[in-house]
């Protein structure tokens, strides 16, 4: 059984689509409740469950947790993929924005997990946390989301260093750019040299899933995104320079 949050669209669907042809019964999460049903009828998954939960309300999510639990005995598999965007600069940056992406990005990933933790252990599962390789290297005017993508990509490897005692993997998977409706990449699919560097759902969720299968903690998607994070590392006035000469779109 595997439960997939932001199921209605993107790469949560695309992952979706795949486990479903895999023969997994899946827990179909998101926000909206009709759009859920529309991702469910479009996968043909009938026995799938759908859930409109709103992963920021740690109400809502501790409710949702506590049914899942108690209507499947194990969780094989948990993908935490729900995310929003923020396009504002550091000094621009709206706290009540902050506050709302931080609640999606980072809290809602660790209050789902930690909710269903139960049924991960007891079936020896995996995380799959989708982070973003904006985790990995901050840009200038996506202030919001890189804060949020840097908390949930410390929070799971944070994850991933003590989930083994309960017999849990975690995968932390950080993409590029990908083409979704909530990130067109607009502004980088304009240009020719930047469009290269873009791919679209079905390349990120077959990479996770190849990933998955292999055993592998972390991964960036495609494989060649990692040179940011040791750019970053290595030379970060390098990395200040570069990503604030372009206003890029947000990642996935």
């Amino acid at each position: 059984m595997a439960v997939v949050t932001g199921a209605t669209s993107g790469i949560g669907l695309a992952l979706a689509r795949r486990l479903h042809d895999r023969r997994y019964r899946l827990v179909l999460v998101g926000r909206d409740a009709g759009r859920l049903h529309a991702a469910r009828d479009a996968l043909g998954a009938t026995d799938a469950v759908v859930e409109a939960v709103d992963v920021a309300d740690p109400d809502a999510v501790a409710q949702f947790c506590a049914g899942t639990l108690g209507r499947f005995q194990g969780i094989d598999l948990l993908v935490c993929n729900a995310g929003v965007p923020a396009r504002q600069d550091a000094l621009a940056t709206d706290p009540a924005v902050l506050r709302h992406v931080m609640g999606v990005n980072l809290h809602g990933m660790a209050d789902v997990t930690r909710g269903l933790w139960a049924g991960l252990a007891s079936a020896r599962g995996t995380v799959v946390n989708v982070v973003s390789v904006a985790g990995t290297v901050a840009t200038a005017y996506d202030a919001p989301y890189t804060a949020s993508k840097h908390a949930a990509l410390a929070w799971s490897r944070s994850l991933a260093a003590v989930a083994p005692r309960d017999g849990v993997h975690v995968l932390t998977v950080n993409p590029g750019p990908v083409v979704t409706p909530g990130f067109p990449q607009t502004e980088l699919l304009r240009s020719r040299l930047a469009r290269c560097a873009v791919i679209d759902v079905d390349r990120c969720a077959d990479d996770i899933l190849r990933a998955l299968h292999s055993g592998r903690s972390e991964v960036f998607v495609p494989g060649y995104w990692r040179v940011a994070a040791w750019i970053q590392a290595l030379a970060p006035g390098l990395a200040r320079r570069l990503t604030a000469r372009v206003r890029p779109s947000a990642g996935p």
